[in-house]
């Protein structure tokens, strides 16, 4: 298993909803005559301007020291899980973020976080993006 954090948050998401999942029938007749339905049409959406959510996302680290806030606009509803994490590893705040169609704000209280340079990683269903920011 990777050793990135939010993989393992996803994986551990997606092991407890196949236990909550409903039991599937375990006879070759009862999977024979069960229905399969295609899908009428397949819709694949592309981000806003050919950009990944990290090159959209804002990243205010200026307006007070403090806090760090995270915004970016979004066309469609999206579900993502982020993390911020020192360069040598130590995780500062990790979380999940549903992001609605529209501007979409997240202000991360950063007290105790140390200055300079920090990493910003978002996992979203596609893949898992990082980025480097100072602070």
């Amino acid at each position: 298993m990777s050793n990135h954090f939010l993989i393992r948050r996803a994986a551990r998401a997606a092991a407890s909803a196949a236990v909550l999942a409903p039991v599937m029938a375990h006879s070759i007749t009862a999977t024979a005559e069960s229905p399969f339905s295609l899908p009428a049409q397949r819709v694949i959406h592309d981000p806003v301007g050919k950009q990944h959510l990290l090159e959209r996302m804002a990243i205010d680290t200026e307006s007070r020291s403090d806090r760090i806030t995270l915004s970016v606009d979004m066309d469609t509803e999206d579900f993502v899980l982020y993390q911020v994490a020192t360069p040598e590893g130590r995780v500062l705040r990790s979380g999940s973020w549903l992001l609605a169609p529209g501007p979409n704000e997240l202000v991360l209280d950063a007290k105790q976080w140390p200055a300079g340079t920090l990493e910003l990683s978002v996992l979203t269903r596609k893949d898992l993006m990082k980025l480097d920011f100072e602070r």
